[in-house]
């Protein structure tokens, strides 16, 4: 296994990450490309990403992919990972400007031509247009779908805790305080975002549980769309059965998509723990 010490001399400054928010990931953007088993530290000595190679079943893949490749929200309220001034007030039926904002919808026309995907599976804590925890509308309407995700993310959740037990202890401890109606059963994760052909922007995950680690899953695709994390010049190169866990409150985003490629990230949120039980 690699295992790689990221030094204070060899990160971007925060001025300097803080200027690519928004901004698609490029080649000049990191100087290594991480595609074997590799363990990463920062310059903190904290873990900043895993990744774990051949690690799930090929079997699991297919059939997890072969359901969540339905899963087809237009990404209109994502406007963090559309790119720069990307939410804009949505216009009423009758042409006034509503309160609410949006991804213009000759942006997600687009999206939806070139097959670009991204929505959520499982459940979600409460938000300002949304003041109630909730089921996602994929895993209410498709259940099929969301029954898929439940040996997946019990696989996923199992090499969580072999090649991260320390992390894994403390989502663990945070999914003891949530309710059981919303979590994946047999897992530490609540939500399982799905993303299709889906160049992601760099961002932050706001709204992951801040103690343990995204974990990322190519379903399909080898060899375009890896992820950067600028900060420490670092691009991933998951492939279908590897497994990234990684530190999603650092800012990342991904290469130019080529071909077909669906992703899964598994994570807690942040503040469901507060739902109701």
């Amino acid at each position: 296994m690699l295992c790689l010490v990221i030094t204070p001399q060899c990160c971007r400054s925060e001025a300097e990450v803080a200027s690519l928010q928004y901004q698609f990931a490029n080649r000049s953007h990191y100087d290594y490309m991480i595609e074997e088993d590799a363990i990463v530290y920062g310059p903190d000595g904290e873990i900043i990403a895993r990744l774990v190679t051949n690690a799930l079943d090929e079997r699991l893949i297919a059939n997890t992919a072969a359901h969540f490749i339905k899963v087809r929200g237009d990404g209109s309220a994502r406007g963090s990972i559309v790119g720069s001034g990307a939410m804009m007030h949505r216009i009423r039926k009758d042409n006034t400007i509503s309160f609410t904002t949006g991804v213009p919808q000759s942006i997600v026309k687009e999206m939806v031509a070139n097959n670009e995907f991204t929505d959520f599976l499982g459940y979600m804590d409460a938000s300002p247009r949304f003041p109630a925890c909730r089921e996602t509308a994929w895993s209410l309407k498709k259940p099929e779908i969301h029954a898929a995700a439940i040996p997946f993310a019990e696989a996923v959740s199992r090499i969580y805790s072999d090649e991260l037990p320390e992390h894994y202890a403390r989502q663990r401890e945070f999914m003891e305080r949530v309710a059981d109606h919303f979590k994946l059963p047999g897992s530490v994760y609540t939500t399982v975002t799905v993303n299709r052909r889906k160049r992601t922007a760099y961002h932050y995950d706001e709204n992951d549980f801040r103690g343990g680690m995204g974990n990322l899953v190519v379903l399909e695709g080898n060899d375009s769309g890896e992820l950067v994390m600028p900060r420490f010049r670092l691009a991933f190169r998951p492939r279908p059965t590897d497994v990234l866990l990684m530190d999603v409150h650092q800012m990342h985003g991904n290469l130019q998509v080529v071909g077909e490629r669906l992703t899964a990230v598994l994570y807690a949120r942040e503040h469901i723990d507060e739902c109701g039980g």
